[in-house]
């Protein structure tokens, strides 16, 4: 009886974060999945659904969109770089996040909330905050850019524009 109870507390407990991933991850997930097979409308967005004469709801599915995606090199290019960021990404991230997860576990207990704290804030900020900051920084007239520029010319090496690069964009994203 008291396994029983320990696996329904434990089930009970499980409950929330559940529905916080379905509702929030899984549900716009399928949305998402549902317009791809649906048809682009007149002026952006998707084509909307309409009632037949006899009252049913139709709805006007389509592979078009999958098939284009697959047909064009463009897109299929635009998918495959997008893939290599989130991987990259991924890796960088999770390189960084556990030696530094691995530090707050095993620090004293007196610093271990600040030491989340520290971690949780730039959180905080507007996202595109964080965005017009790194613009700033990755700038052609940015001090970071400026000093490798000026170290590059230096060795004679080429200059580089580090603003709009994929150094940039993986950079942002984690």
């Amino acid at each position: 009886m008291k396994n029983l109870s320990a696996k329904l507390g434990r089930a009970l407990l499980s409950l929330p974060p559940a529905a916080y991933l379905l509702l929030f991850f899984a549900l716009p997930t399928l949305m998402m999945l549902l317009a791809s097979f649906r048809y682009p409308g007149d002026y952006g967005g998707l084509a909307p659904w309409y009632y037949l004469d006899d009252g049913a709801l139709s709805f006007d599915l389509t592979t078009e969109n999958w098939a284009r995606l697959f047909e064009s090199t463009i897109y299929l290019s635009l998918l495959i770089k997008s893939l290599g960021f989130a991987l990259l990404t991924t890796a960088i991230c999770a390189v960084m996040a556990y030696p530094l997860a691995l530090t707050i576990a095993r620090s004293p207990k007196k610093y271990r909330d600040l030491l989340l704290l520290l971690v949780i804030l730039p959180f905080w900020s507007n996202f595109l905050v964080r965005i017009y900051a790194w613009m700033i920084i990755f700038s052609p007239q940015g001090a970071l850019t400026v000093a490798l520029n000026t170290l590059l010319e230096s060795v004679g090496l080429p200059t580089v524009n580090l603003m709009f690069s994929s150094t940039a964009v993986i950079t942002c994203l984690v």
